[in-house]
């Protein structure tokens, strides 16, 4: 079965329009893709300059980029924004996510790129960027201990979608399952066949419009994926919805209302990115160090032989909560005389020795008051060439400046995650 193919069918038919619709000579499309994958390449080039290859496309030039496309069909259009954005996905190693055949993105994060949109009705909803660019909408759920995440994405250029159910089932990568709603097959032809991706340990449904709609009406739903069931709740998944094309149709930018509001400060403390030291920052920018400055600041430190994570420091650049954290895990360590958690470099995410060497910091997104750095580094302490590793840094601004929030390693690796376990 070619999934790619069936899945930019239902992203039509979710979006009412054809993403081949602009035709050489359409500005408005030819615009989106400009600005598409220029801002792809500018963030791809914060994190490695190295990515820079216009004789590919790979170039921010977006008078080049529009008269291209200005004479060029739009299906080959939307090919090059794909290839684009995953030349500029393996040029830094992951950090920026790959787009999908059809041009958008899976809903699944990990974390890493996602930053709190909203909640409403037990559903918490995340917005995910990629760099600058919008990826998805998606709403979790744990009611029951029943872990269920429903999204929609962006496909760039245009303003095609795909709506999609991930369940945690692990599946192959060409799977076909059944979606029931109440024990019934959603109605209206809208039938209960499905299939979709995987990610990790995860399986992920694409829907049609029917589908959905048998969603927000029902009470519990089933997805069968290969010989597994995964039966779980829908009490408030029709608010969810309702959140969920609120938050698409802002590209992921909270209302300025709603930044303000007590229930927006609650949604931020109970997020999985988690918050800073004093909160939000209500007026006015946060003091001291930029994000990007005061990651290379715990680097430095560490090359002139220093540890800016050292009991007596770390909350100069950590947040009360990882504060909190690894003094408990120390304490934890010291009562019960065994190793702690925290077995590894928290710079590297690895238990090798460590030496620095082409050092290269840069902020890659900012949103309010959260900020995304990437970190490249060859570790050189075993001499010849040695790879590059990739570090990202989740930062949020309060009272007392931007302090780190977490530290991810990998996409099932993260200091915020090895202290939770």
């Amino acid at each position: 079965m070619h999934h790619a193919r069936a899945l930019t069918i239902a992203a039509v038919l979710a979006s009412g329009s054809a993403f081949a619709q602009g035709q050489p000579g359409d500005a408005h499309f030819c615009r989106q893709y400009a600005d598409t994958v220029a801002t792809a390449v500018e963030d791809a080039t914060k994190n490695n300059t190295a990515c820079l290859n216009p004789s590919a496309g790979v170039h921010s030039d977006r008078n080049s980029h529009t008269n291209w496309c200005l004479r060029t069909p739009s299906e080959k259009v939307e090919g090059a924004s794909v290839h684009i954005r995953r030349l500029a996905s393996k040029c830094t190693s992951g950090f920026m996510p790959a787009p999908s055949d059809y041009g958008g993105y899976a809903i699944m994060g990990a974390g890493q790129f996602e930053e709190p949109y909203g909640q409403t009705r037990g559903w918490n909803v995340m917005a995910a960027f990629s760099g600058r660019l919008f990826m998805y909408c998606v709403a979790t759920n744990d009611a029951g201990g029943r872990s269920v995440r429903l999204g929609v994405d962006q496909a760039m250029p245009g303003d095609g979608r795909q709506w999609q159910l991930a369940v945690p089932i692990r599946s192959n990568k060409d799977w076909q399952g059944r979606l029931e709603v109440d024990g019934q097959e959603p109605a209206h032809r809208a039938g209960a066949d499905v299939s979709g991706d995987t990610f990790a340990d995860w399986t992920i449904a694409w829907l049609n419009l029917g589908q959905l709609d048998a969603l927000k009406q029902g009470k519990t739903a089933v997805l069968g994926v290969g010989k597994r069931d995964y039966d779980f709740s829908l009490a408030g998944v029709a608010a969810a919805i309702t959140k969920i094309e609120e938050c698409r149709s802002r590209r992921g930018v909270v209302p300025a209302s709603a930044t303000t509001s007590s229930q927006a400060t609650q949604m931020v403390q109970q997020a999985p990115v988690q918050p800073g030291p004093g909160g939000p920052v209500t007026s006015g920018a946060a003091t001291g160090p930029e994000p990007a400055d005061l990651v290379e600041s715990i680097y430095r430190t560490a090359i002139s032989g220093g540890d800016a994570f050292d009991r007596r420091t770390r909350a100069r650049y950590l947040s009360r909560q990882l504060v909190s954290l690894i003094a408990e895990d120390e304490q934890n360590s010291r009562k019960q005389q065994e190793p702690g958690k925290l077995e590894y470099s928290l710079l590297s995410g690895s238990q090798d020795m460590l030496k620095i060497g082409n050092l290269q910091v840069a902020e890659v997104s900012r949103q309010h008051d959260r900020a995304t750095v990437s970190v490249r580094f060859r570790n050189t302490a075993f001499g010849g060439t040695a790879p590059v590793e990739t570090v990202t840094y989740q930062l949020q601004a309060g009272d007392q400046g931007w302090r780190v929030t977490n530290i991810i390693y990998g996409p099932q690796h993260s200091l915020l995650g090895t202290l939770k376990r």
